[in-house]
Formats: structure tokens, C-alpha cells, sequence
């Protein structure tokens, strides 16, 4: 039988009451996140159908927005947890990354990988584009062909492996791409899908799936909190206080 997430909540909230468990959080998990909003991002977490184990173990673990002013955050799993789960769901392996090229310059990267899938073996290919993730800066900069090719990756795995992976992004797709404008569109749209929701959980996963430029805004992390208020203020004696 599933625990609920009020269960949840409290078993999560007893386990953080340590005060070295919760500063070795603040000083890992969630590094350069606001102490006041790492209880929120563990909950957005366990609605999702992490553990608290995963959090202690770095599998998922927040990253700032906003400036990295630690007030606004997105939750991003490790590429190696992410491969542990594909392989249990079937995932027998990946061809090497196949790199697009124009003038010296990488354009594109494409990723297969092969999922068992009853007695067949399904291929499955995803292709991205460096320009749409590349942010110009550490890592990007030093191993471009690392990092693109990890995205690739990702977006094989989930496409593989929807069931299983459909909410869960590496740190590398939530790069603002370099001098990339967000459209103002693109944020009507953003806070338009986060004011439909109709459940606290609807809310987490619609946030959680919008693309890192979105939540960098915050005019989108003001709805979310204000969604959020919506949702815990009329069951706050069913639903402990984040």
C-alpha cells in the first residue's frame, strides 16, 4: 500500500529535524539554495516519487535560478541514476554519440540506445542541438562534446523510457543557452499552464517540466508560490506546513 503524501511529509519532516543532516543538505544536495526552501524542494521531490535516501545520496538535487539568488530552484537528477533506472527498465545499452559539425563548430549531437521490449529490442534516437543548451561557460566551455552528448543521452533515455523517466532532467538541459532572449510569449505560456493546474501535485510536475529558461523568470516562480499558497491553504489541517 502507497503512503500518502501527508505520511510522506512527516516522515521526511522528522528526518531533516537533525540539524547536521539538514546542514549537510544545505551544504550538498541543495548548494546555493535558501535554508527555507529546501524542506519545499524535498517535498516537490517526493510528490515526483523520489526518496528521501535519493536526496542523501545526491541522486536529485536542487539548482538555483533567478540569478542564483537560491530563492527559486529546479530539482535535476545525476546521469548515472538516471542510467541505473533505465537499465532495470530494460535498457541494454547506447551506441556512441554521433557529433554534427559546420565550419568546426558542433551543431547537433544524436544519441541511440536499445530497450528490451518483450522479446524484441526497440532503438531509440534523440537529437539535439548545441546551440539550444551550449551556455558559453565552465564546463560548456572546457568539454562541449561531454556535455551536449549528456543531454542527447537523457533525451533518449526518456524517450526509451517514458514510464519511468518522463520528469526527470540532468543540470546540462537546464542551461540558458548563451545570449538566448526568452520570448515573452514563452512566459505567458509558462505561468498560463501553472495557473490550469488543479492539484499541488499537478503543479510540481507542470513546474518541473517547463524548460530552465522559463523558471529563470520571476514572474514564473511568483505563480508557482502563489498556486502553491492556493493549494496548501484550504487543507493546512490535512497537510503540514512546508
Amino acid at each position: 500500500m502507497e503512503k500518502s503524501l501527508a505520511v510522506l511529509q512527516e516522515e521526511t519532516m522528522k528526518e531533516i529535524a537533525d540539524p547536521e543532516v539538514f546542514k549537510a543538505l544545505v551544504a550538498t544536495t541543495f548548494k546555493g539554495l535558501q535554508p527555507e526552501k529546501v524542506k519545499e524542494a524535498i517535498m516537490d521531490g517526493i510528490i515526483r516519487g523520489f526518496t528521501f535516501k535519493d536526496f542523501r545520496e545526491r541522486n536529485v538535487y536542487a539548482i538555483p535560478f533567478n540569478n542564483r539568488d537560491g530563492a527559486s530552484y529546479s530539482l535535476v537528477t545525476s546521469i548515472d541514476y538516471s542510467r541505473k533506472v533505465a537499465q532495470k527498465a530494460g535498457i541494454l545499452g547506447m551506441d556512441e554519440p554521433v557529433f554534427e559539425e559546420k565550419d568546426g563548430k558542433i551543431v547537433a549531437c544524436s544519441v541511440t540506445v536499445k530497450r528490451k521490449v518483450g522479446k524484441d529490442i526497440g532503438t531509440f534516437t534523440a537529437k539535439v542541438y548545441f546551440d539550444e543548451y551550449n551556455s558559453g561557460q565552465n564546463q560548456w566551455a572546457k568539454r562541449p562534446r561531454t556535455m551536449i552528448a549528456k543531454v542527447a543521452e537523457m533525451h533518449a533515455l526518456r524517450k526509451a523510457c517514458p514510464e519511468v523517466l518522463s520528469e526527470q532532467y540532468v543540470e546540462e538541459e537546464m542551461s540558458e543557452p548563451k545570449g538566448l532572449e526568452t520570448p515573452h510569449t514563452d512566459l505567458d505560456l509558462a505561468k498560463e499552464k501553472l495557473r490550469e493546474c488543479k492539484s499541488l501535485e499537478e503543479l510540481s510536475k507542470c513546474y518541473s517540466a517547463l524548460p530552465g529558461v522559463a523558471k529563470t523568470s520571476k514572474e514564473v516562480a511568483a505563480v508557482k508560490d502563489e498556486m502553491k499558497k492556493k493549494f496548501l491553504a484550504p487543507k493546512s489541517d490535512e497537510i503540514p506546513e512546508l
